[in-house]
């Protein structure tokens, strides 16, 4: 009789553990490719835009890891951790002058018969508000791959091909 009595808290645990199983699913992070492909090119030039130059011959650089593209309507929300380094020509190489790792931020773009255009962009708080910040902006999984590191490549290793010099420039870092 007491074997009798287990099986609907089995089956319960059951269900629960499908649920749970389905819910995760549902919340991963998916990149279509596609979008990512297109939207990054806007995306990097909103980028540097923002980051600006103060002198002529020194370049932003900017790698990013798409993390999730979740459509919105007719706009499609872009979460990705960036990577930038402002970078000039050196004799015999680059130099990087200052940048920064890691940033979580979200951009809102929409399609244009040119392609897409950025709408807007949120970014990851500092500090405190770091963690709450990426939760708020990203999906539950996609914060959680933003928060155990997450990261795109090291902008070192584009700067050469973005001065149109060949791979294996040196590049040295003055921060």
């Amino acid at each position: 009789m007491g074997n009798v009595k287990r099986w609907p808290v089995l089956a319960g645990v059951g269900v629960v553990v499908a649920a749970a199983g389905w819910w995760i699913v549902d919340e991963m992070p998916t990149v279509d490719d596609a979008v990512a492909r297109e939207a990054l090119p806007p995306i990097d030039e909103h980028l540097r835009a923002l980051a600006g130059s103060r002198d002529a011959g020194v370049r932003w650089v900017c790698t990013q890891k798409v993390i999730e593209t979740r459509p919105d309507g007719d706009q499609v929300r872009i979460g990705l951790v960036a990577s930038c380094d402002e970078v000039e020509r050196d004799a015999g190489g680059l130099v990087t002058r200052a940048g920064f790792r890691r940033q979580p931020m979200v951009y809102r773009v929409e399609r244009t018969p040119g392609g897409f255009r950025v709408l807007d962009r949120k970014v990851a708080e500092d500090g405190a508000g770091y963690s709450p910040s990426v939760k708020a902006m990203f999906s539950w999984t996609g914060a959680r791959r933003v928060l155990h590191g997450a990261s795109p490549d090291d902008p070192k290793s584009v700067s050469a091909a973005a001065f149109g010099l060949p791979e294996g420039t040196p590049v040295r870092t003055l921060w």
